[in-house]
């Protein structure tokens, strides 16, 4: 595991090395930085040498004082118990980033969550309070709109209908009114009983071509009976 930095400790470095000079404070300080790299040292002269950056004659002779520093072997208990420290706190860290992730990432779930169900609850109240939806305009959606025409309707059963055998044309059964009002039928729901009478008494003594019965909207003829035509 490569570490970027190494904890040194003033005051307990100089209070370690007041008997060492300062060719041999570099060489030191060198060892224990690759110690702290490599979490151990070679036992070889030569090898200590190059680390300290010495030839191999000069590190012997200055040798013995920076061993002293060492456990045999060229451990060091110090650095071994920082390193151990270190591996463990960046451990930690590591472990407290990913769950720190986890929790965020649930965090962002149980968020969403509760958007998508405030919105449905939305949805529901906005249902109760409009349940055709947005499509949905009224009772007065199926009413035809207000005009200033008045439209009537006529019956075509009230007009008199020649007969194929007669060869005679389709002349409409002009209203009862008197003489000069416009030849329009009047619609059939209007008239009165007195002008349907004449109606009928005016056929038979003219003996007219048969034309279908009245469709009167359930108006009796002349017999009683209803003259409603139906599919029956």
């Amino acid at each position: 595991m490569g570490r970027a930095w190494m904890p040194l400790y003033v005051g307990d470095y100089l209070r370690d090395t007041r008997d060492l000079n300062t060719l041999q404070h570099g060489a030191y300080l060198l060892l224990i930085m690759h110690y702290w790299q490599h979490e151990a040292l070679p036992t070889d002269d030569a090898r200590l040498a190059a680390i300290a950056g010495l030839p191999v004659a000069q590190w012997r002779r200055i040798r013995e004082p920076v061993q002293a520093k060492f456990d045999e072997g060229w451990r060091h208990k110090r650095i071994e118990a920082e390193i151990v420290r270190a591996d463990r706190a960046f451990m930690q860290r590591r472990l407290a980033g990913r769950n720190g992730g986890i929790k965020s990432g649930i965090a962002r779930a149980v968020a969403q969550g509760e958007a998508i169900i405030r919105a449905e609850a939305q949805g529901k109240r906005a249902l109760k309070r409009n349940p055709g939806g947005p499509q949905a305009i009224g009772p007065t959606a199926s009413k035809p709109p207000r005009t200033n025409h008045n439209h009537n309707f006529y019956s075509f059963s009230s007009l008199a209908l020649p007969s194929e055998s007669a060869g005679e044309p389709a002349v409409p059964d002009v209203g009862t009114g008197p003489p000069g009002e416009s030849a329009l039928p009047k619609p059939v729901t209007q008239w009165s009983r007195q002008e349907l009478d004449a109606l009928f008494a005016r056929r038979t003594a003219g003996n007219p071509p048969e034309a279908p019965p009245l469709e009167a909207e359930g108006l009796p003829s002349n017999d009683g009976s209803s003259n409603k035509q139906g599919g029956g």
